[in-house]
């Protein structure tokens, strides 16, 4: 089996990316080593984050950790406008104190399982300000100006708390109707719940009367991956959580995420991630990386 690779392995604590159209492909679903902001200036895009299926609108806000599988799909090619800010959060969460978790925001979306915040104006307005400034800042080679960015980012995550916490937005609907969705959503959910048991292609396809050819066409079309391959990169970031959060071996990590083989564990992971799970579970341990929402 063939495993694809974590999209975009960013060497850079910081990145602030703004895109015009798509000439950029995300052919499949991945997650990076970085968590993301992502703001929608314009419609165009249909998003998957998980089993939750967004169309974007003009200030949509989402907000991804380093465990989201994600895709998204440009539907108008020419138009479409996004802003996205990445950031290393180990080398955000140094900031964190005992009463204050910059990544609380994160926490919460991840938490409720609902990805997408529906901005006001003048709060997208702000936000685009704020992104400027950081390219401003990122561009000075004055003394301090590495610090100057990670205050501005520490800023950024401050205010997006305000933005966040409070929203009151309603139920999600997608707003897409698109006959894969109801077929596949109810698949990706039952994987979340029992990724720790063992799961096989033949135990789905007699779960949810649906043949085996048509379950991996499900999964190609919205995910870009195998039924199998889905199911190992989710088991990859359940370990990483694990990892994060400290007082587990890498054995019981495995275990725990429903391998069944450590060596085929550790070099998967190795694949997926970058890195093998002890030495990331070690850059999780010296950073103040709180878990949780507040």
């Amino acid at each position: 089996m063939v495993y694809k690779k974590v999209k975009n392995a960013y060497t850079e604590n910081v990145r602030l990316e703004h895109n015009f159209g798509a000439d950029w492909h995300m052919d499949y679903y991945h997650f990076h080593n970085v968590y993301e902001i992502y703001l929608a200036v314009t419609e165009g895009a249909e998003f998957w984050v998980g089993d939750q299926q967004y169309l974007l609108a003009p200030n949509d806000l989402l907000l991804l950790t380093t465990s989201d599988m994600h895709r998204s799909i440009i539907h108008d090619r020419e138009h479409f406008e996004r802003y996205i800010l990445y950031f290393n959060p180990f080398y955000m969460s140094v900031m964190n104190t005992a009463s204050t978790n910059l990544l609380t925001c994160f926490a919460r979306r991840s938490a409720s399982n609902l990805y997408r915040i529906r901005l006001c104006s003048s709060d997208a307005d702000k936000l685009v300000d704020l992104f400027h400034e950081l390219k401003f800042l990122q561009e000075q080679t004055d003394f301090a100006a590495d610090v100057k960015v990670k205050l501005h980012v520490a800023h950024i995550l401050i205010q997006l708390e305000a933005m966040t916490r409070d929203e009151h937005t309603g139920p999600e609907k997608s707003g897409i109707s698109n006959a894969t969705s109801p077929l596949i959503t109810p698949i990706m959910t039952y994987i979340d719940t029992h990724y720790a048991e063992v799961i096989t292609t033949d135990m789905i396809t007699e779960h949810f009367y649906i043949n085996r050819h048509r379950l991996n066409e499900l999964f190609r079309d919205v995910t870009g991956l195998s039924f199998h391959q889905y199911v190992v990169q989710l088991r990859i970031i359940k370990a990483k959580e694990l990892l994060e959060k400290g007082d587990i071996s890498t054995t019981q990590a495995c275990y725990a995420c429903g391998f069944n083989d450590y060596s085929h564990f550790i070099r998967t992971f190795r694949t997926l991630v970058g890195m093998p799970p002890g030495k990331y579970a070690k850059q999780a341990s010296v950073s103040k990386f709180l878990h949780g929402a507040k």
